[in-house]
């Protein structure tokens, strides 16, 4: 099996199993789908800029995650069918829907060179396989990408736990090499647009219903992106994997709709603080409705504000690239952009400069450098064109994030890296309040313009405060800057721009038509 079935099989083994509980890590493995996930990052990243201008409790489940630094790429282990075969699948609070790819859906498509490295589903091979929907499995991505094939129901076991007739997608034809393991609202399935337009038990709520854990709700934490593992957990909440307050914000419907189908948030405060100060880039009354998206590898803010921030840190779009760079060394630097949500009495996370320092590798092994010697990298933030305002793998991994589908509640607090203790508290009950938590007061609200969950092509989002278009009137200049200069700025050594290997933007895009449990 490949690099990323082995690593995950061997960590699934730390995994404790209990009744009502499954917990596991999710694993950062670097060697995951470079080629499929390199594609994908440069029509999107190239689009965006172009638009410019290990406990385990009763009633909870955790999983260990892979991260591929390298790819951006968060994977657990699971396993399909009787007898079980195991794929390694990315982890999605943005889609809803578990697909894996068929025997043969890689091998016949020129556009996966490297195949299926993380497996592929034979039907014939497990005796408890049954199709439910016959060609009605359709997801379709924004930069091209997609699968289609068939619904079906089989055996799915994940963190030590089993689910019985589980109902999945199964990609007869894909571009996507690897599994997605969607965990967002069922309401955004890609059955309910492509296929009948049905809604079914996607796996949190599956989860609740065969009695895993107590409430459709889990925790995320990415850990930082050095770190090899993270885990998402399954109707509780570890408090031991987070500093400070959880507070809890609200998510909001699709605008004119009482739906809720993507975890939109009220985002209200863009700041960045270094040595030499602090700038507050957003007027008191901004509040944007910003979506958590674990499928997205980076952040996307809307233009004027990602150009504020490119100024205060020194980074510059490189159009060569498709990228925005900023000089290796800024990882090092002690400053943090900070993101409030709800108002003043919502959370705020400090995002640290070595969160959003990502590598720009050559195939040939080689880093970029500036004429000036130093090397070259890639900022995990970028203007979103006419994009979501989206916040990816690059904010979450400085967030401890309780997403909670029963309530449409999200609670956030700020991360403890590498955290080596687990206290894990229980959803007492189906739809009881996010445990340890505190809800925002005086919240701010906002409406989602977008039709879907995050992966709805092209949709824009509009909030009810200040527009996110612009930067705070009242800023008292680039202040925090000067703490951020690294003394980048020189012109980018000349090299084939089509062999730098980038950190992969997967914004996985779904086409509109188209207890507690630790992941």
């Amino acid at each position: 099996m490949t690099r990323l079935i082995t690593a995950l099989l061997s960590l699934s083994l730390l995994s404790l199993a209990s009744a009502n509980t499954l917990q596991f890590d999710i694993v950062h493995n670097r060697d995951v789908q470079a080629a499929q996930l390199q594609r994908r990052s440069l029509v999107l990243q190239r689009r965006s800029l172009d638009r410019r201008s290990l406990n385990r409790r009763a009633g909870t489940v955790t999983a260990a995650l892979a991260n591929a630094e390298q790819q951006g790429l968060y994977a657990a282990n699971v396993t399909i069918g009787t007898p079980p075969q195991s794929f390694g699948v990315q982890i999605d609070t943005g889609s809803s829907d578990m697909w894996v790819p068929s025997v043969g859906a890689c091998t016949d498509n020129t556009q996966l060179d490297d195949g299926c490295p993380n497996g592929e589903f034979d039907q014939t091979a497990s005796s408890t396989f049954e199709v439910v929907g016959r060609n009605e499995f359709n997801i379709s991505y924004v930069d091209g990408t997609g699968s289609t094939g068939d619904y079906f129901q089989d055996t799915f076991r994940i963190g030590g736990s089993t689910l019985t007739n589980f109902e999945m997608g199964l990609a007869t034809a894909t571009t996507i090499g690897t599994g997605i393991m969607g965990i967002g609202y069922n309401t955004s399935e890609a059955n309910v647009d492509t296929g009948n337009g049905t809604e079914y038990e996607n796996l949190p709520l599956a989860m609740v219903n065969q009695g895993l854990i107590n409430s459709a709700a889990y925790s995320l934490w990415l850990n930082d992106l050095q770190a090899t593992s993270g885990n998402v957990l399954f109707g509780g909440v570890d408090i031991d994997k987070f500093t400070g307050d959880l507070i809890s914000v609200d998510v909001y419907p699709t605008e004119g709709s009482r739906r809720v189908t993507s975890f939109t948030v009220a985002w209200t405060s863009l700041s960045a603080t270094s040595s030499s100060g602090t700038d507050v880039l957003t007027p008191s009354d901004f509040a944007e409705p910003t979506i958590l998206d674990s499928g997205t590898t980076i952040t996307l803010l809307p233009d004027q504000l990602a150009e504020q921030i490119f100024s205060e840190l020194g980074a510059e779009i490189n159009e060569q690239l498709g990228a925005v760079i900023v000089p290796c060394d800024l990882e090092k630097n002690t400053g943090t952009i900070n993101y409030s949500f709800g108002g003043p009495g919502g959370p705020t996370i400090k995002v640290q400069m070595s969160q959003l320092v990502l590598p720009l590798t050559t195939t040939t092994g080689q880093v970029p450098k500036y004429s000036n010697g130093q090397t070259v990298c890639q900022l995990g933030i970028q203007p979103a064109g006419q994009l979501p305002t989206l916040f990816g793998d690059t904010f979450l991994r400085s967030a401890y994030v309780v997403y909670d589908l029963e309530n449409n509640q999200i609670a956030l607090a700020q991360t403890d890296f590498n955290a080596k203790s687990s206290n894990i508290v229980t959803f007492a009950s189906k739809g009881a309040a996010i445990p340890s938590a505190t809800e925002a007061s005086n919240e701010l609200a906002v409406a989602q313009t977008a039709t879907g969950n995050p992966r709805a092509g092209g949709a824009t989002a509009t909030g009810s405060g200040g527009s996110a278009a612009t930067y705070n009137p009242n800023a008292t200049g680039l202040s925090a800057a000067r703490g951020f200069n690294t003394s980048g700025g020189s012109a980018v050594q000349p090299f084939a721009w089509s062999k730098v290997v980038m950190l992969a933007m997967s914004v996985a895009f779904m086409g509109m038509g188209g207890g507690v449990l630790l992941l």
